[in-house]
């Protein structure tokens, strides 16, 4: 589904996408503990502290940068990303996050493509939870 095809693109995947957030250490914590992420990296790099978490195995990194930070002075906080995790049951996922703590703005529903959940960092970013077949 997700598979690289070399010789139909000149691109080799996605490499990262950035979340704009207040408390790195908080959404550290977030990222990893509530939804479980890996953690892959935490750097300083002159002024910016670097920190990518991301699903294991996953080949994709999330950024999460400061809001408050010397390379930008306009507001980048946002709500929806845009971004998708992949699930196979998402009714049993959606119930393990929110088990967690993780808020849902929205339960699982069924679409014509799929299932679908949505739920929110404490920055209130919010993510999609996306099952394509039908729940378990």
């Amino acid at each position: 589904m997700f598979a690289v095809r070399w010789e139909e693109t000149v691109l080799a995947g996605l490499a990262s996408v950035t979340i704009f957030v207040t408390d790195q250490d908080k959404a550290v914590d977030f990222y990893t503990n509530k939804i479980g992420l890996e953690l892959r990296r935490d750097d300083a790099f002159g002024p910016i502290r670097w920190i990518e978490v991301g699903v294991a195995g996953g080949g994709t990194s999330i950024v999460l940068f400061p809001q408050d930070n010397p390379l930008y002075q306009e507001d980048l906080m946002r709500e929806f990303t845009g971004l998708q995790f992949v699930t196979r049951d998402i009714k049993a996922t959606y119930e393990e996050l929110s088990a967690r703590g993780v808020p849902f703005t929205q339960p699982p529903m069924q679409l014509p493509f799929g299932w679908t959940a949505v739920f929110t960092d404490e920055d209130k970013n919010q993510f999609s939870l996306l099952q394509v077949d039908a729940p378990q």
